[in-house]
């Protein structure tokens, strides 16, 4: 599986906290399809096992008992191989996940959301280019409740089979929501204004929450827009919907990618 997703980790009852990883099934034929793993307990788990992204892992996976969407399964972490380069775990170069990510390019965000508009089982996860890019839209994320801070306290002070306690910190709550406003492929559509839950975007903010609020806005949208967006690289958002049946017709952006314009994707992965 190619990893091309971490999305940023949320409160969790059972885990303390979670985040949904994505990416790409590389099949023996040479193709590739969507995989959705959830729960991922990603902040707790071993040094080793917290994988990149962009990095290639095998992992034995189950099929979800508990979401129908076909892309979505369980992981099981003690299968959990990485492959190494040298001294170093191999994440894989830009012009190397061209063939992989490039056939999976499409259907449009429109098409995407008229697919679980009819079927809410239909295709989830996807890589969609986009047309026009406005400015970040940026809403206050505020503190957890008090219920989410006491389910992540009561977890994270649970013992082990070892009689240990995980000293990882409590969850930081973001300082913002940042929201994309852009314009896919489909000659008709009207734009999207989708939450941008990218793991890389709430580390943005950890390590830089000292900065004023100006100050940090800027930085993100530096490193969100400026940088996604320009005349050197063709934009696309992976992007995904939520598990809760209520919220399935909603879609986020979970990460970017930007290839060069003048990239050559005749290398491969292997």
């Amino acid at each position: 599986m190619l990893i091309t997703v971490k999305a940023s980790p949320e409160p969790s009852k059972s885990y303390g906290d979670t985040v949904c990883v994505a990416g790409v099934r590389l099949n023996e034929d040479g193709t590739g399809s969507w995989v959705r793993i959830y729960p991922v307990a990603f902040r707790h788990l071993d040094t080793d096992q917290q994988f990149k992204k962009f990095e290639v892992i095998e992992v034995e996976l189950a099929r979800s008992t508990k979401d129908a969407r076909m892309e979505s399964f369980r992981p099981n972490w003690e299968t959990l191989s990485r492959q190494r380069n040298g001294g170093e775990f191999k994440t894989y170069p830009a012009d190397a996940r061209g063939p992989v990510l490039n056939p999976l390019i499409g259907p449009t965000m429109c098409d995407l959301r008229a697919g679980v508009e009819a079927d809410l089982n239909a295709q989830s996860l996807g890589l969609v280019e986009v047309r026009e890019l406005k400015a970040l839209r940026f809403e206050d994320h505020g503190p957890w409740t008090r219920a989410q801070v006491a389910s992540m306290t009561a977890v994270m002070s649970q013992p082990d089979i070892f009689g240990e306690v995980d000293s990882t910190p409590i969850l930081i709550a973001p300082r913002y929501k940042v929201h994309y406003d852009y314009v896919c492929m489909s000659s008709t559509c009207r734009g999207h204004k989708p939450r941008i839950l990218d793991m890389e975007l709430s580390a943005l903010q950890y390590h830089n929450r000292f900065k004023s609020d100006d100050g940090l806005k800027a930085i993100i949208t530096q490193k969100f827009h400026t940088e996604m967006w320009n005349e050197k690289v063709r934009t696309y958002f992976f992007v995904g919907n939520f598990g809760d049946i209520v919220k399935r017709k909603n879609f986020s952006v979970l990460g970017i990618y930007r290839p060069k314009r003048d990239s050559d994707y005749g290398a491969t992965l292997f």
